[in-house]
Formats: C-alpha cells, structure tokens, sequence
C-alpha cells in the first residue's frame, strides 16, 4: 500500500488552490480539509473572518489540523488549499505529516497579482465562492510567503495545461 500524501496548495486567495485541488479530488480521489468548512461547521454560516478572535481562529486551526492528521493515520492522502500562505504554517503542516509517517508535498499555485486581484473584485459580482474581505486580501497579499527553494515545492504557473501538469508532477 503507497504511504498517504498529505498535500499543501500555497499561492495567494484567487490564485487557483481550490480549482486545482477540485481537479485533483476528481482525479484522485483525495480527502480534502478548509479552514472556512472548519470555521462554519464551529461557529455557522455567514460569520465573517473579523467576527472571530485570535483564540476562535486558533481552535479553527487546531480541528482542521486534527481532521488532517485522522485522514493521514487512516491511510488516506488529503489536501488542504484553504491556508499555508507563511513558510511557518507549512512547516507546521509538514510536522503533522511527519509524525504520521505521511509524505509531504506543497503545490505552489504561481499566478499573478493583476490576476488574482481581477479574480476577487470577479468574485463580488458573481458570489462564486467564499468573498475575503478588503484588509483581510491586502493583508494576504502583504504577508505571503511563496515557497522557497528549500521546500522543494512544485510549480503550477499561471497558464500552465493543468492536465499536462499533473501528468508530469503527480
């Protein structure tokens, strides 16, 4: 039996972490973790990001990083594309995995600011998907921390067949 995969997608909000990640649960058949599904199922629908305090966000965190670490121990591989924007929350991610003999591989989502920025203000219009309010994306834009060299990441590029890209990384 192939040791499960515990997947990190890192890039900026509306780069395309969770359109990959649908692809791949499609494809694969992988178990999926969100913050936002973790925050919702804890505290309900309709709270915005602002509404909860530092200590909410922690207890969010801890179950999502919990419900990965089951997945893991259960031999299955999960991704998890809602977070992982500093080097430090994929390191700690990288830890979960370690201690339950999982590999670990973070999928660097590479697509433009101007992109990302005309995806958001999209996503006011058309509601597709979770909004993130106005300081909460500067903030996320400002602190981002791509992947570096030492993680070892793999790169989706803005405009890159996805289906080619699987095939040749995954």
């Amino acid at each position: 039996m192939q040791k499960p995969t515990l997947y990190i997608i890192s890039g900026l909000s509306f780069a395309g972490k969770t359109y990959l990640c649908n692809i791949l649960v499609k494809k694969f058949g992988f178990e999926t973790v969100d913050v936002d599904v973790t925050k919702e199922n804890m505290y309900g629908k309709g709270l915005k990001d602002d509404d909860l305090t530092h200590e909410q966000w922690v207890k969010i965190y801890d179950a999502t990083d919990k419900q990965i670490e089951k997945y893991l121990n259960d031999g299955k591989s999960v991704l998890d594309a809602s977070r992982n924007f500093r080097k430090l929350e994929r390191m700690n991610a990288k830890k979960i995995a370690e201690r339950s003999g999982a590999d670990f591989i973070i999928i660097y989502v590479k697509t433009p600011e101007d992109v990302v920025r005309q995806r958001w203000v999209e996503n006011r219009r058309k509601q597709t998907r979770h909004d993130v309010e106005d300081n909460n994306f500067e903030e996320i834009i400002n602190f981002f921390e791509p992947p570096s060299f030492d993680e070892n990441p793999v790169i989706l590029n803005y405009g890159d067949d996805i289906e080619k890209w699987i095939k040749d990384n995954l």
